[in-house]
Order: C-alpha cells, then structure tokens, then sequence
C-alpha cells in the first residue's frame, strides 16, 4: 500500500502507463505553502514529457478526494495541502497494522541473497577497523531480510596459511588454551620464526601435509582454528553480529573447478611461469588496467611445488558462493582490497563466470588517538567494547539512579553498542569515520543513544496515559500544528527510506531518518502535550502519533542493531 494512496491512485488512473513507484512523494518544504510535494522528474521522464508540463497536467487534469484542498505548482512539482487529520489518521492506522514489517517495501520477497563480511585471520582478536566489515555486514543482512530476502550470512574462515602453519606447530594441545593465550602463542611462534630457519621451514611442511590430505594434521588445523574463531564471535556478538554459514579456505584447496579457470587464462596467454616457478597469471592479458610500475599486474596462483597460493583458493571460493544461484550475492571487504577483488573478478571473467558485488568501506580513526593495547598497533574492539560500556555505566548511572543495577547494566550495554554501531554506520562506507567518545556517547546531538533516549520517552509518556489508547485511531483525529504534522510526514516517509537504502546496499540513509524522527519528535513533545491535550480527540491522536513514532524508531534501529530501549 503506497503511504499516500489517496494522490498516487488518481495519477495513476490519468497516466495508465506509471506504476506506484514511479511518484515520489516527499514532506514540503515549507508547511505553510504545502503539506506534500510530488516530484515529476522520473515520471516526466517515462512519459516523454518536460517535468513541468507534467505537473500542470496532474494540477489540472488530475481530479482528487475531498482529502485535497488545494493543488499548485513550483516548476517541477505538485504542491498539496490536505486535510491533516485524514491523512494523519491513515498514516497512523498503516503503521499500527503492519507494526514490525512497517516500513518493508517486500522489494526481496522470493528472492535469495548471499552476503559475505568480516572474515578475520584466526591468528587475531577483531580490531575496531574490522568491526566496521562486521556492522556494514550485519545491517545489510537486516535490511534485506527486512524487505524478504531469504539471506545467508557467510564468514570465511582463513584456516590455511603460513600464520595458521606457524600456530598449529606451537600449539601442543588447544584444549588447554584460551583464545588470548593462543593469540599470545601466535605471536611467540611468528618470532620465533624469524630467528629459527628450521621452525618456519616445518610451518611450510604442515601446510603441504595439509593440502596433501594428510587427515591428522587438518584435525590439528581445525581445532586451532575453531577455538579462535569462537573467541572471536564472542567478541563479535557483543555487537549482536551473528553468522548463518562458515566456509573453510582449506575446503577448496583442490578445488576441481579451477580447471576451467586455468584453461581460459592458457587459451587468452595470461598464464606463465614467474621467476619462482610459480604458476601466474599476467592480469593484463584479461582487461587489468597498467597502473604505475606494473602495480597489480601479476598475480601467483601455485607455487613451484604445485600447492595454491591464497588467490587460487579465494577464486574456487567465489565459484562456490556464485553456484548458490542467489539473486544478490555481496562481499564486504576493505578499500584496501579494491584491486584485489578487480583481480578476482577479471580472472572469473576470463572463464565466463560472475563474481560478488563488492561492498568497499573505509577506515576508522579515533579523535584523540589510537588507544594503547597490548599489540601498540590497533585498537583491539574488546578493549573498545569494555571502554564503551564504562563510559556509558557512567551516565546511565547519572540518569537512571532509581533503576535495579541489573537493569541499569544492561541499559549501559545496549547505550554502548547503540554508541559505536550508530557512530559508524551513520557515515557512508566511502567515508572514513572519526569517532569521538564523548560525542557518541552523549544523551543528546547525533547519537545512537538520543535516539534510544526519543524510544524511552515515548514509552514513558505512553505509560503515565489516563487510559490505554484504542487499538487503531479514532475517526476524529485532530492534527492541528506542524510539529504533529511534520512528525507524522516524516513517518509516512519511512517506506521510500528503506527502499532507497536496500537500493544503495547501505543503512546510512536509515541513520538519517531515525536522527531526524527524533529532532521532530522531541519538537513535538515540547510544543504538543499527549496527556494534558485540551480534548480527549487530541490525547488520544497524540497518543497513537507516539506510539507510531515508537514503532517506527524501533523497526529503524532494529536495522541498524540497536535496542529501542523502555527505560533511560
């Protein structure tokens, strides 16, 4: 059902050859010239026409419901002034109905969709830069499901390499180790390493075991391996970061598959023998652009010994991934691996097959400085999680002193997790995120907790209602200034939000709607009294526009993995 069905029907009917989606109904502007603007640009467009020739056709052609009072024109768009409480009341009364699906479009409905993200060495904690793979991931998936995909979340676990050799040899029996003491014995093993020609040569001696079968050693691998992975998905799912499928590098070792590949790159003359005996590919033989000193033109896919190198695996990985046969297949991955999923691609390419859409995010910096962790490199997003729930304990303990201290915890860890997953997914993947703890953390400004804070006043004031609210609006439903008015537009907007959001593969635009729902909410809570209004029609109304705000808020952030929280 479109929000404004009442003005997209009639149009419709004029011009049989649009569909709903082609009219973009959006708030205007100024409240007092128009409640509703049209948009003509892509509709003008189908028809053949000059957007402006189109809007005079609508204004005069176009015959409305009483629900229009007033139809004009500013060049390219209509300008409607409405009858508020009408149109109101319907917004309220669809967000009511649809409740936890308001908002869907069901754009995915019978679809299926792959998304690949985060995929971290086993040899390493997650780290605040990967934690934005995971989180752009991670709302992906919520998105998409949220419109009815059928999605599958898959993690990649790098099981096989030089690292994971050099692990494996240290490590007599990771029954007895915690995932921190097998990081530390990483890095003892990758020193030791430097200094003990004999340790790494056997670190190479595994991983040619492995890729020969030898079942005991992959046994060892494996169990390696899944102890990291597990104390990293602990870390993760502090952030409420779950994963359907685990695809293991080592599965695709001998990959036959890879035939295919290796006799199209013969049959194009991209394949040859480097000075290392290695089997490579020269990527500029299949379209690879000649960037400065040959930057990303050759590429090693097997050693002399014949064994793979870590392309050759990732490339008979992303064959699997494609044979799922999904409507949308993405992959998360880095700007720093922009090339190397040109490379990926280019070389399927070759063989007529497809790869991945790729998701490239960028970097996140801290205002004041990296923090200081045991490694001195990275900001280790355990030691961020732990610094992010403090400060926050701190202020809910300021705000919410006469809450149980079970329940103030745990309002500081969902205050947390709603700090660092909205201070990075507001910003778009193409832009670096420099996160400032205060800012972030704070009751008010662009934060995920003020919103969380919008969610618990609203739950507050529908609590100390002098009556429970009828199920669905009542007839008479008042709408009488603009702080109702533009609160309940920006609601009806919600659909068109999502839509072009899941249409970009990203959640920032879903940010923006739920930072400014909240501005106009709390403009509406300071101009507009629920349960003080001056009539039973107008508590009632405004009751319902807070609970719809509710509701909307709650479907909005539940996209982004955060708690509308009942109590701040």
């Amino acid at each position: 059902m479109h929000t404004y069905e009442s003005l997209a029907a009639p149009i419709l009917a004029a011009f049989p050859e649009l569909t709903a989606a082609d009219l973009v109904f959006a708030p205007a502007p100024k409240v007092e010239i128009a409640d509703v603007a049209l948009r003509t640009f892509e509709p003008a467009k189908k028809l053949g026409m000059a957007p402006p020739q189109l809007a005079t056709k609508i204004r005069d052609g176009v015959t409305f419901g009483p629900d229009v009072t007033a139809v004009s024109l500013a060049g390219p768009y209509v300008n409607f002034k409405l009858d508020r409480g009408a149109f109101g009341r319907g917004i309220v009364a669809r967000i009511l109905s649809e409740h936890k699906q308001y908002g869907s479009n069901r754009s995915g409905a019978g679809k299926r969709a792959l998304v690949e993200h985060t995929s971290i060495n086993p040899n390493a904690s997650p780290h605040v830069g990967r934690a934005r793979n995971a989180m752009i991931g991670d709302s992906l998936v919520r998105l998409l499901r949220f419109e009815g995909y059928d999605v599958e979340t898959h993690y990649y676990v790098n099981d096989i390499g030089r690292q994971i050799a050099l692990l494996v040899l240290a490590c007599d029996d990771p029954a007895t180790l915690t995932f921190d003491e097998m990081l530390d014995l990483y890095a003892s093993a990758n020193a030791r390493a430097e200094q003990d020609a004999a340790f790494a040569e056997a670190g190479f001696e595994l991983l040619a075991k492995i890729e020969q079968g030898d079942a005991e050693v992959k046994k060892k691998f494996f169990a390696v391996t899944e102890l990291c992975l597990q104390g990293q998905l602990a870390v993760l799912g502090r952030l409420g970061i779950r994963y359907d499928r685990f695809d293991r590098e080592s599965d695709f070792v001998k990959d036959p598959r890879l035939d295919k590949i290796l006799d199209a790159l013969r049959e194009k003359g991209a394949l040859f023998t480097d000075e290392e005996q290695r089997l490579s590919v020269d990527m500029c033989q299949i379209g690879h652009p000649q960037y400065p000193a040959n930057e990303g033109r050759y590429v090693a896919l097997l050693r002399s010994n014949g064994s793979s190198m870590y392309v050759y695996r990732d490339v008979a990985y992303t064959i699997e991934k494609m044979s799922k046969g999904a409507d949308l297949n993405l992959i998360v991955l880095g700007e720093d691996h922009l090339m190397y999923m040109q490379q990926i691609a280019l070389i399927l390419a070759a063989a007529g097959m497809g790869a991945p859409e790729p998701i490239y995010y960028s970097y996140i910096l801290l205002k004041e400085g990296k923090m200081s962790t045991r490694q001195g490199k990275v900001v280790l997003l355990s030691d961020f999680l732990d610094e992010a729930t403090a400060r926050a304990a701190e202020r809910v303990e300021e705000q919410c002193q006469e809450l149980p201290e079970v329940e103030r915890k745990a309002i500081a860890e969902h205050v947390a997790v709603a700090a660092i997953r909205f201070a990075i997914l507001r910003v778009g993947a193409n832009k670096n995120v420099i996160f400032d703890w205060d800012a972030s953390l704070s009751f008010t400004g662009d934060t995920g907790p003020y919103v969380q804070y919008s969610c618990a006043r609203i739950s507050s004031i529908l609590r100390k209602l002098n009556a429970p609210l009828p199920e669905s609006p009542r007839a008479d439903f008042p709408v009488e200034s603009n702080a109702e008015w533009a609160l309940l537009s920006k609601l009806a907007a919600f659909p068109d939000t999502i839509a072009n959001a899941a249409a970009a593969h990203s959640v920032a635009p879903v940010a923006q709607f739920v930072l400014e729902t909240a501005r106009l909410f709390t403009t509406f809570y300071h101009e507009c009294p629920v349960r003080d209004a001056p009539s039973e029609a107008q508590r009632i109304a405004r009751g319902h526009i807070c609970l719809a705000t509710r509701i909307t808020l709650e479907n909005a952030l539940g996209l982004l993995g955060i708690t509308a929280l009942e109590r701040m």
